[in-house]
């Protein structure tokens, strides 16, 4: 009937996953330890159930240098393989998520950034996922029964992870945290990346002026 067939995927949703080495992945760990214990004592946990985080501006905190370091790496790397244009870039936010068994985060996004991630110092089994959500609210309008679902045909997809692992993403992408079935904390460090000077550089406009142009809107 056919000669051929194929599929094109067009706009893909690009999440990207790093497994840091062992050793470096245990020297993150120590420092992240260590400073929640030194974080908590100043500021306690929150209700009982509920989970505790810390300030958003460890990437300026030295006890996090080697963190960013690796973001850093891992970032360039995206960079490459999307081939932007620049290598200009900030870890613009960073803070520790401890979430015990039960607790959960809702779907959400992280505006005003270009890509977010996380890196996971403990993922217990039962909460050693994150979900990602289609953003395209349309998709749902018609919605068949599905004989089995695969990445074509679901609104949402769960990625594994593991500790010492990195999940990076468009910042505005949906995602979610599942509930912690684990029966130990599951410990996390969310952080954000944008473009260095945005204003200056990045966001001016891609055309060329030309009096023989057409009008740029």
């Amino acid at each position: 009937m056919f000669e051929e067939k194929d599929t094109i995927h067009i706009f893909p949703y690009p999440v990207w996953l790093f497994n840091v080495e062992a050793d470096r992945a245990d020297r993150l760990n120590q420092k992240a330890y260590a400073s929640i214990e030194k974080m908590r004592k100043a500021e306690p946990s929150g209700i009982p159930g509920s989970h505790w985080q810390s300030p958003n501006d460890l990437q300026d905190n030295d006890d996090f240098a080697d963190l960013v370091a690796t973001i850093r790496d891992a970032t360039k790397e995206i960079f490459s393989e999307l081939h932007v244009a620049t290598d200009k870039f900030l870890v613009t936010g960073m803070w520790i998520n401890l979430r015990p068994p039960g607790t959960q985060h809702p779907a959400h996004t992280h505006p005003n950034n270009y890509l977010s991630g996380t890196y996971y110092v403990t993922a217990p089994s039962g909460g050693d996922a994150i979900v990602f959500r289609d953003p395209r609210s349309e998709t749902n309008i018609i919605s068949p029964q599905f004989s089995e679902q695969n990445e074509l045909n679901t609104r949402e997809i769960m990625v594994p992870v593991k500790p010492g692992a990195i999940v990076m993403f468009p910042s505005w992408l949906p995602h979610f945290v599942p509930p912690n079935q684990g029966d130990t904390d599951r410990i996390s460090i969310s952080f954000n990346v944008m473009f260095e000077s945005y204003g200056e550089t990045i966001s001016r406009p891609k055309w060329t002026f030309s009096q023989s142009t057409d009008d740029r809107s």
